[in-house]
């Protein structure tokens, strides 16, 4: 029930210019280059041949020693380089070289594999390099389960004139089903010769070992657990203590401005779960952003987005005020049962200097005050920053690349300012209980809330799996399991079988239908022709949020300006023209399914008043049912599996029926029941 979608595997190496055309869907976001990162990716350099560790699988790589003096005759492609023989390199015998002082040197190499993962797993990109200075490149994903984050910059080394092994070690991204590796050598630049191109996953264990030595670039900190820290997070640490599935994902989101994006990828977050939680799942990492962006904007991507990725952990990292992080997190904290993090900002050069009134600033104690009342973990890192400039005599430019933005170092220095905060406390504020909870047959009864798993025709008993005792397998047409609960969402924990058979969902005693009121929606997302402003993005141009209201439909939804002036009508894939409105006031289509709020229609004018946005611009969504109607439990005979059945029922008691319908046997193992601290009746 995530909003993801998936393509066939690809695979794609360039280094220089990238030369292989794509549909511009294809490629994420990018902001502008003070507001990216600066050096995610790893590298490392030395003398031999990296271990392969647990002999990891080389994709394959046409001519990767230049062995083929025609180096265009195959899937490489060269533009700046030429053959070369030299009885010195490593190998012994042919290189291609880029002579000094020439054009932009590209070196184009084309591979297809289904070797390729689907993302956030680390891979090692390795060559012989003798350079002179340094250069750049970057890692892009191609992926339609993310927006930002596609991109990792890598940092080709100087060699000083030797040759030496160069790797670069870099994570893929949620989804990447085409990877681009770009390497360059600027014109006029030095004389650059490589051999020996090789491209393998890499362990987890070897990832760590580059992050470490990236780490050791900056100074040691003590992280020690505070009192406080984790009070907030019981239900993300139990998660990642006692998973219901070792190899199912958790996923956490970092949602907020550039300053978010300025963060990374999650590197020092998954170090840190690593480091900390060595049994825990693997941890995905997904954020979304925009350009000065604050949280009442965000809050329009926390309902419209986040809430359809079914998150495991959200992080905040952006400004706004104490009143719109309220109204942010109390929509939220009704419809999502997940674990926040909110951060205050780091200091900037407007700041001026470290003093008592920069770092005590009334209006970030109002945000903390808020995050708190929401039972969110709040990180004071706007503090802890000023206290780490203090204690190393710096000026608040030391952590910055700009006036604004933070540097790698001020980064990392954020970044395990809230990483920290994950931490085992023995006294959380909110049980994990509290908001997830595992429902089995046979389960023990609570005084205070009578939840409830029972099994009702020709069942039998199976084996059970950790906290479930055993299984219920369902045998006939008409066998059924009855789950009482309290909460908003449902999931189910189940065993496949080869001759596994179907079962169909009943919730509150009435057949599951996609009609039945809930719905997730997805990113509003501007078509690629989309007028370009200036400066931005045109994402950040265009609605952030839009609500649902009566007779709800599934379908993909559209908004098409119709005018320079904000004027634009809704078209539905199925309902089809839906009305006209103007995005300088709220609009209720005509079928009442759907509301834009003009309050949350970003940068719909210009500082001189102007539109934003032009006659064609078109902004896309699509509204996707919350309920299953039916469970296939065919497939590999003892994989378990978790999936979700229900999302956004009301916060309130429940009934949900699987009833199987006789064609093969149906294993249920339990349920987890998510239960959002606020509560939400839909009216």
């Amino acid at each position: 029930m995530r909003c993801a979608f998936f393509r066939n595997w690809s695979f794609y190496f360039l280094a220089g210019i990238l030369l292989v055309p794509a549909p511009a869907s294809l490629f994420g976001q990018k902001m502008a280059k003070a507001e990216e990162p600066e050096e995610v990716g790893l590298t490392s350099i030395g003398n031999s041949y990296f271990p392969n560790p647990g002999k990891l699988p080389l994709l394959q790589i046409h001519n990767p020693g230049f062995e083929s003096p025609a180096l265009n005759a195959g899937t490489v492609r060269v533009s700046g380089f030429e053959p070369a023989l030299d009885t010195a390199a490593p190998e012994g015998g042919r290189i291609a070289r880029a002579a000094a002082g020439g054009k932009t040197a590209s070196l184009t190499h084309s591979v297809k594999s289904a070797e390729l993962l689907a993302g956030s797993r680390p891979y090692l990109l390795s060559l012989w390099l003798k350079s002179t200075e340094a250069e750049s490149g970057t890692v892009t994903c191609t992926t339609d389960e993310v927006y930002f984050g596609r991109h990792t910059p890598l940092q080709i080394p100087s060699t000083g004139g030797e040759w030496k092994r160069v790797g670069f070690f870099f994570r893929t991204a949620p989804g990447t089903t085409e990877l681009r590796i770009l390497l360059r050598r600027k014109a006029a630049g030095p004389l650059l010769e490589i051999d020996d191109i090789r491209l393998r996953p890499a362990s987890e264990a070897e990832f760590s070992k580059a992050w470490t030595g990236w780490r050791s670039n900056y100074p040691e900190r003590d992280l020690s657990p505070r009192p406080d820290d984790g009070k907030n997070l019981a239900n993300f640490v139990s998660k990642l203590k006692h998973p219901v599935l070792k190899d199912k994902p958790l996923l956490v989101m970092g949602i907020g401005s550039s300053y978010t994006n300025m963060l990374g990828n999650g590197e020092r977050l998954v170090q840190w779960i690593r480091e900390k939680f060595p049994d825990a799942p693997p941890i995905i990492y997904r954020k979304h952003v925009g350009s000065a962006v604050n949280f009442d904007f965000t809050r329009g991507w926390m309902r419209q987005h986040v809430l359809g990725q079914q998150p495991d952990l959200v992080i905040l990292y952006s400004g706004g005020t104490a009143t719109d992080l309220g109204q942010l997190l109390s929509d939220f904290r009704a419809h999502s049962s997940a674990d926040v993090i909110v951060a205050s900002l780091h200091f900037r050069e407007r700041d001026g200097e470290i003093s008592d009134a920069t770092v005590n600033a009334p209006e970030w104690d109002e945000i903390a005050a808020v995050a708190r009342q929401f039972h969110c973990e709040w990180v004071d890192s706007r503090r802890e920053w000023a206290a780490y400039l203090k204690q190393h005599q710096q000026p608040i430019e030391w952590l910055l690349k700009d006036a604004v933005h933070q540097n790698d170092h001020g980064a990392l220095v954020i970044n395990e300012n809230i990483v920290r905060h994950i931490v085992e406390n023995p006294n959380p504020n909110v049980p994990a209980a509290a908001t997830e909870r595992l429902l089995f047959p046979n389960m023990p009864k609570h005084p205070q809330k009578p939840e409830s798993v029972i099994s009702s025709g020709d069942w039998k008993s199976g084996p059970g799996i950790r906290e479930f005792a055993q299984s219920v397998i369902l045998q006939k047409a008409g066998d059924a399991v009855k789950v009482k609960f309290q909460g908003n969402r449902l999931d189910l924990i189940g065993r496949y079988a080869e001759t596994g058979g179907s079962a169909k969902i009943f919730i509150d005693g009435k057949p599951a239908d996609p009609q039945t009121g809930s719905f997730l929606t997805t990113l509003i997302l501007p078509d690629p022709e989309n007028h370009k402003p200036e400066r931005g993005l045109a994402a950040d141009r265009a609605p952030h949020l839009i609500l649902l209201g009566k007779n709800v439909v599934p379908q993909q939804w559209a908004i098409q300006m119709t005018s320079d002036t904000g004027d634009y009508k809704l078209i539905g894939s199925v309902t089809g023209e839906d009305g006209t409105g103007n995005n300088g006031a709220d609009f209720t289509s005509d079928s009442g399914q759907i509301t834009v709020p003009t309050a949350l229609w970003r940068r719909r004018l210009e500082k001189d008043g102007t539109h934003s946005n032009r006659t064609g611009d078109v902004f896309r969504w699509e509204v996707q049912p919350a309920v299953l109607e039916t469970i296939n439990f065919r497939g590999t005979s003892g994989t378990v599996f978790s999936i979700p059945i229900v999302d956004q029922l009301s916060n309130d008691w429940h009934t949900l029926t699987v009833k199987s319908d006789g064609s093969g046997p149906i294993e249920i193992l339990g349920f987890k029941a998510h239960e959002p601290l606020v509560k939400y009746r839909r009216q």
